[in-house]
């Protein structure tokens, strides 16, 4: 026997079985979208429905760890809660069991019809007419289909690879010999648990198992303990992709691992009770394909009946082990609680269009509700200088440029995808809408920084300077209270609105620069202080320049039209809207006259 060939194709078989896995998954993505995302949140309204969710979606992937690792990523992006994700997990390891229970139809025998239940012929019936999708269709879906399939028939491709190619080992005798020391409960489950953790997949562990007991060298003393092994090895998926996530994502993993630690620990103390005082017929005979996928299945399915009435326990098991910041600052000035907002961008969801999309509009109008505290802190200095205040300003514009920078690199991954014409598009105009948010949250801070240096050098404002600069304040302010909700808006009225608002502040601007020429003629203000006055006024016909852009593309995003420059979207409107627009200047003229000819003093919050 060549060992070296025999293990090289050994291994080729495990490969084809990852490769076949991750492209069933990653496919099997694309054609629920939102439909997952939909079918996971309406499962966690019932704890039975949520279970039989995770058999049905882990037995569609083929591997419980790639379900746990999509559970963790919803569970960080706020999709789905912890206590309902629970359920998902114990379905998913009862799910996983499904894969053993095809392979062992590889050694059933029978008439023809049996016969076309091997995963050797199914693994072909797959791949042909994946391939025939691929070729002759031409709509995306299908090819889409035409790729799962053919990821099922190279996962079963790999598992009888690895079947075939375990038999040439039984005439080694140093492999009996290993294997009659995993007899030993606990390096079996050490074996089992590294086995799983190295290749990240519990059903390939068990196809393993299975190639091997076709050789007859093992024996169920010999493979309990692995199986045992294999279910916390594979745990060890979910807690590395939760090194990054929030503490509730962190929490998914642990009860992950909680629940099959506990199911194991069950398991051992009755099985080796029982074996020890009473004694298995079975314990030392060769165990078959079929015995080994029915262990599996026994496990986790009297663990998931065992725990299902301690979910409340679990969740309460993995907050204590995971516990929350408890000095983490409370107020809103905290911005370590604005960049939590990042868990929303989770890479497991990145192959899932539909849900990034929805989520990445979240963490950009988190920008936009940033950039309007910036706004109204930077002014209220004028009111009263405070260093502090000033800092917290400068941490927040950090924290704009952090949501920025993560925000793009992940819509930029996203656009690389396979997107429709319409996810392209919304994808687009979100590159552009955060763009737009991050140069306001400069201009706020801009602005706080002005204000920084007219309390630096002591400069005073005139009573009629403070009242004209809250008009502009206070329309800028209305301007991007509109442009937030034009993000959530299916209708153009708020880009109507900001439109008008803009010729207001537009023609306000003009009227108090004029003003400020006369008072200066009249030494009625410094020249440092009218500069300071100027360079206000200069920053926010900049930040309402940007709103303006961002309610534009904000009709863009959420319309079928797609108005290639400012130019063209405002020749659209004032050709199209000329009436409506002209009726919320008039009326937003009157609002701001009357505030102007108020007498009640200005304060800036």
């Amino acid at each position: 026997m060549n060992i070296l060939a025999t293990i090289i194709k050994m291994v080729g078989g495990l490969v084809l079985l990852i490769y076949g896995m991750n492209m069933l998954s990653t496919n099997l993505k694309k054609l629920t979208g939102e439909k997952l995302k939909s079918i996971l949140k309406k499962s966690t309204d019932n704890v039975f429905k949520g279970i039989f969710i995770g058999i049905l979606v882990t037995a569609a992937v083929q591997s419980s760890a790639i379900v746990t690792v999509l559970v963790v990523g919803f569970v960080n992006a706020e999709i789905i809660k912890l206590r309902n994700a629970i359920p998902i997990i114990m379905g998913a390891n009862i799910g996983t069991t499904i894969t053993a229970q095809i392979l062992r139809l590889a050694s059933l025998e029978g008439s023809s019809i049996l016969s076309l239940l091997n995963p050797n012929v199914l693994s072909s019936v797959f791949i042909i007419i994946g391939f025939l999708l691929l070729e002759f269709k031409k709509k995306k879906k299908m090819k889409d289909i035409g790729q799962l399939l053919i990821g099922i028939g190279l996962l079963f491709t790999g598992l009888m690879t690895m079947i075939d190619m375990a038999s040439s080992f039984s005439e080694l005798p140093i492999l009996t010999q290993i294997l009659s020391t995993l007899s030993n409960p606990i390096l079996g489950i050490l074996v089992g648990a590294i086995i799983t953790a190295l290749i990240q997949s519990s059903a390939a562990t068990v196809g393993i198992l299975q190639a091997i007991s076709q050789t007859g060298i093992i024996t169920y003393s010999t493979t309990i303990p692995i199986i045992l092994g294999q279910n916390i090895g594979t745990c060890f998926t979910s807690i590395l992709s939760s090194l990054s996530t929030s503490k509730n994502a962190k929490r998914v993993a642990a009860v992950h691992l909680l629940f099959n630690l506990i199911g194991s620990i069950i398991f051992i103390i009755v099985i080796y009770t029982y074996q020890h005082f009473i004694g298995f017929s079975f314990w030392n005979s060769p165990i078959d394909m079929g015995g080994i996928a029915n262990f599996h299945l026994i496990f986790n399915l009297t663990s998931t009946i065992i725990l299902l009435p301690c979910i409340g326990l679990l969740e309460k098991l993995a907050t204590f082990a995971i516990k929350d910041d408890v000095n983490q600052a409370s107020d809103e000035e905290d911005t370590s609680k604005d960049l939590m907002v990042l868990n929303l961008l989770d890479e497991r969801i990145a192959n899932i269009p539909n849900v990034a999309i929805s989520n990445s509009l979240k963490v950009v109008s988190k920008m936009g509700e940033l950039c309007d505290k910036n706004l109204k802190r930077a002014m209220g200095l004028l009111n009263t200088f405070d260093r502090k205040k000033f800092e917290h300003i400068q941490e927040r514009e950090d924290a704009i440029d952090k949501i920025d920078m993560v925000a793009s690199s992940f819509l930029v991954k996203l656009s690389n995808l396979e997107l429709t014409e319409k996810e392209n598009k919304s994808v687009t105009s979100l590159l552009k809408i955060k763009t737009e948010f991050e140069k306001i949250g400069d201009y706020s801070y801009e602005l706080s920084k002005i204000i920084e240096n007219i309390y630096d050098k002591d400069l005073k404002f005139s009573d009629n300077a403070i009242k004209e600069l809250f008009i502009v304040y206070t329309i800028s302010k209305d301007i991007l209270n509109r442009t937030s909700e034009s993000l959530k808006a299916e209708n153009m009225a708020n880009t109507i609105e900001i439109q008008a608002l803009e010729e207001i502040s537009e023609m306000y601007r003009e009227k108090f620069k004029k003003q400020h020429i006369e008072r200066l003629k009249r030494e009625q203000c410094s020249v440092e202080t009218g500069i300071a006055y100027v360079e206000i006024l200069t920053v926010y016909e900049k930040i309402i320049r940007h709103a303006v852009n961002i309610s534009i593309e904000s009709t863009n995003y959420r319309t079928d039209k797609t108005y290639v420059t400012k130019h063209e979207f405002l020749n659209m409107l004032y050709a199209k809207q000329s009436d409506t627009l002209k009726a919320k200047f008039n009326e937003f003229s009157l609002k701001y006259d009357n505030l102007l000819n108020n007498n009640t003093s200005a304060v800036f919050e």
